[in-house]
């Protein structure tokens, strides 16, 4: 990392300092329409309390219902584009994986677990196949940045996105929305609650939503890329006669639509342009059925508060990837994972909100069951592409490759033993004869494809099947004391216990025959090792939070925060391997929360330095000339970082919010496996996190046609980012570097930094209960790529996501 690229302390401490000295301001969010007394604030329970959101020493972003229909946030893959520090720039619905300030889990196994916790009225949702929850009847949604673990717990090193939904009211109310948008956007909306008995409240929301594709297909008129989805939360709430109240809640969701589209950008097996026309012979496809039930109960006891929430949780899912992102049959390379998951969980807490002291007492217990099956498919050919790709020649020379060139290769070396003592006999055998030791090897491959014509011209499958079962349990406390009636001093920590039982197995699937030496039928396996184990181990942490916060006025707060993080260790998914060390993070933070000019202007910054120990990451890596396979390492890295939140009602109808988070980071450790001794990333960024993230905002609204317009313009910058880790790095690129169009012209092919813009114009009728919304998103049609890379490089075939179009809709709402 280059020096000046740094952020030091020192500096650090002199932009809070000039903070402090300047009287411009922040703001996180606000409601519908801000009031002439000023800005709305937003209640949080980050502290698992309720509180003004500029009085909580953490770096929050809130986001209010309103701002969420606004900015058109449908779920949490869209928070990234307006939150400094997140990155959520995910292609497929049900296998996501969430980045804060540069720290997140790139294993799509079930031996890890998420750096970043979702939680969901308090519960948590960890797995990647159900953490990307629509927001459907959504009240807010918290954005936690740095280490949470302390009132948090599981796996929320990095930080937490907790979502929180509307609650039942007596008052009964509704709501009624349908959009109708391009591309065959259909969705609608229902929410609604009321008094069902003198004593108890309900609620329920519904969403149903359905798009066509948005990607031109090559010599066809079909579309890619549809959308296909529903969800329904509701919930009970009551008052029971000893003055407690009991909450239940309960959601559904499903999803039945196309998988994540991938472009090859290898110009010799499809076109190499991420925004052309795609290719593919495997249509991808990814389901998800997923629900829960929790049940919170409060009560006051002497002044005291004990809350009591269970809740379970349960989903399957099936993702099928087309992974070369091409119709090339030598390259032939399609992924299905299919899991089955559920969680039982329990939480007990004992708080009390004091003059002089506010703590809370709580205790966690969680266990997971879950299992998966991984399914790698190639077409036999497929082994030419390997081939070619193993010797470190140009992938694109596979198509000048005699067919069958490395489905031989593969036949005379990946057999078993006995089978490759034949072959060696056998070119011993033609020598003898006078051929030379190329003719004889030639010879014996070309039998050897000969004698399984059927399986050359067909496809090769292989599956790995995994069970996990996880039991977590944690005690916590975190207190507030009031040193001065301006200084509070916090501490807290948390002890957490993690065992898991981990069981993985890969039999042979497909044979092949080999026509001397009466050897016969000879499995082959070229994704997967044949194994099958039981593993078992546990890891425990205690984590510690300390907080000084002081306020300066009522109107400007400043902090100095230390955590520390734990993420349990765990096993490589696709293979037997000694158990991953469990991750820590150490985080110091300083920051700034500030209220200006009778509340007209609010400016919130922090700045933050960790040191993160034993990432865990998974490679797909091989020795040289050795077919790659998937592996777990762990590596040591270290990040700085700013953020900036800053919001001004210029007037009583105009609001301004801008957005800024600047982050470097580089590995400072790198573990090497037992082949390597090179190719150390020390030095280089964490792959997936832009340096630099914006967001500006305007929100106007008019009288006009005897109602309210409102109209919300945002912009938000992503910056340059490193392509993944997740495939294996190939000896010559497939492409020319610096013709790729959405990535930049360097060492690491980083995809290019992108500016979206979005905007909505809506109307409130002031005499009737309907309101009239029009809507752009990607106004500027913008063409960007998600990510690239992929575990098709293995064959030759980098893939690149690209990003949605310019799409636009018209919505209609009805209130009752």
């Amino acid at each position: 990392m280059k020096q000046q690229g740094k952020v030091q302390l020192s500096r650090i401490c002199l932009a809070v300092c000039l903070a402090m000295a300047s009287q411009t301001a922040q703001a996180q969010q606000t409601n519908a329409k801000a009031e002439a007394e000023g800005l709305e604030i937003i209640q949080v329970t980050a502290q698992k309390r309720s509180e003004n959101m500029q009085q909580v020493p953490i770096a929050i972003t809130a986001f209010s219902r309103d701002n969420i229909d606004k900015m058109g946030l449908v779920n949490v893959n869209d928070l990234g584009r307006i939150t400094p520090g997140l990155e959520t720039n995910n292609a497929t619905a049900t296998q996501t994986s969430f980045n804060i300030r540069g720290i997140s889990t790139n294993d799509f196994g079930i031996g890890l677990d998420a750096a970043v916790a979702v939680y969901i009225d308090g519960v948590y949702v960890g797995r990647r196949g159900t953490s990307n929850m629509n927001f459907t009847d959504v009240e807010r949604v918290e954005v936690l940045k740095g280490p949470q673990g302390t009132l948090f717990g599981r796996n929320s090193a990095a930080g937490a996105i907790h979502i929180i939904t509307k609650a039942a009211s007596a008052d009964a109310e509704g709501q009624f929305r349908a959009t109708l948008g391009s591309h065959g956007k259909q969705k609608m909306e229902f929410s609604g609650t009321a008094a069902l008995t003198d004593t108890v409240n309900g609620r329920i929301g519904i969403n149903r939503n359905k798009r066509d594709g948005y990607l031109d297909v090559k010599n066809s008129k079909d579309k890619y890329g549809n959308q296909n989805d529903w969800s329904a939360r509701g919930s009970l709430e009551t008052t029971l006669n000893n003055g407690a109240s009991l909450v239940a809640r309960a959601d559904v969701s499903n999803i039945d639509q196309q998988g994540r589209p991938a472009v090859t950008l290898n110009t010799a097996y499809g076109s190499g342009d991420p925004f052309g026309p795609i290719e593919y012979d495997f249509e991808g496809h990814e389901t998800r059925e997923a629900g829960g039930l929790s049940v919170e109960y409060q009560q006051d006891w002497s002044g005291m508060q004990f809350t009591s929430l269970t809740a379970y949780r349960q989903f399957d899912r099936g993702n099928a990837m087309e992974d070369d992102g091409s119709a090339f049959a030598r390259a032939f390379f399609a992924s299905n994972l299919i899991e089955d998951q559920n969680q039982l969980s329990q939480e007990f807490r004992l708080s009390q909100n004091g003059d002089d002291f506010k703590w809370t007492l709580g205790a966690n217990w969680f266990r997971e069951n879950i299992e998966q099956i991984t399914q790698a498919t190639f077409n036999t050919l497929t082994f030419d592409a390997l081939a070619v790709v193993q010797m470190g020649a140009d992938p694109r020379s596979v198509p000048m490759l005699p067919l069958g060139t490395g489905v031989a290769g593969a036949y005379m070396t990946m057999g078993t033993a006995a089978a490759r003592q034949a072959v060696a006999a056998e070119i011993g055998r033609l020598m003898m004869q006078g051929m030379s030791f190329a003719q004889a090897q030639a010879s014996v491959g070309n039998a050897l494809v000969n004698a399984n014509l059927t399986k050359v011209m067909g496809q090769h499958m292989e599956q790995f099947d995994n069970e996990g079962t996880t039991t977590s349990t944690a005690i916590y406390f975190d207190g507030t004391y009031a040193l001065t009636e301006q200084l509070d001093l916090t501490l807290g920590g948390r002890y957490t216990f993690d065992k898991k039982d981990f069981y993985l197995n890969s039999v042979p699937r497909n044979f092949f025959n080999v026509p001397f030496g009466n050897v016969g039928q000879v499995p082959l396996a070229v994704a997967f090792i044949p194994q099958s184990a039981d593993q078992n181990a546990d890891w425990s942490k205690f984590t510690p939070r300390a907080v000084l916060d002081y306020q300066w006025t009522p109107e400007l707060m400043t902090y100095i925060s230390y955590a520390e993080g734990f993420k349990a260790g765990g096993f490589n998914t696709l293979g037997e391997a000694a158990p991953v060390k469990e991750e820590t993070v150490k985080n110091t933070e300083i920051g700034v929360k500030s209220t200006w000019l009778d509340n007209r202007v609010r400016l919130n910054l922090s700045a933050y330095q960790y040191d993160y120990t034993n990432l865990q990451q998974l490679e797909l890596v091989g020795p040289p000339g050795g077919v790659p396979t998937y592996n777990l390492r762990n590596v040591d890295a270290e990040g700085k970082g700013v953020e900036l939140e800053l919001i001004a009602l210029v007037t009583d109808d105009l609001r301004l919010t801008a957005n800024y988070g600047h982050l470097n980071t580089e590995y400072t450790k790198w573990q090497y496996f037992s082949w390597e001794n090179s190719g150390s990333k020390v030095g280089q960024p964490i792959s997936g996190m832009p340096e630099d993230q914006a967001s500006l905002l305007l929100d106007y609204y008019f009288a006009g046609l005897n109602g309210q317009f409102n109209w919300n313009l945002t912009y938000s910058y992503t910056g340059d980012r490193t392509e993944g880790v997740d495939g294996p790095k190939l000896a010559v690129l497939p492409f020319e570097q610096g013709s790729v169009k959405g990535l930049n012209n360097d060492a690491l092919n980083s995809i290019k930094g992108f500016g979206l813009v979005n905007t909505r114009l809506s109307w409130q009728s002031d005499n009737h209960p309907f309101s009239l919304a029009f809507f752009i998103n990607n106004a500027l049609d913008e063409q960007y790529i998600i990510q690239t890379g992929g575990q098709a490089m293995a064959v030759g075939s980098p893939i690149a996501t690209p990003g949605l179009p310019r799409m636009y809709g018209i919505e209609f709402g009805l209130t009752f």
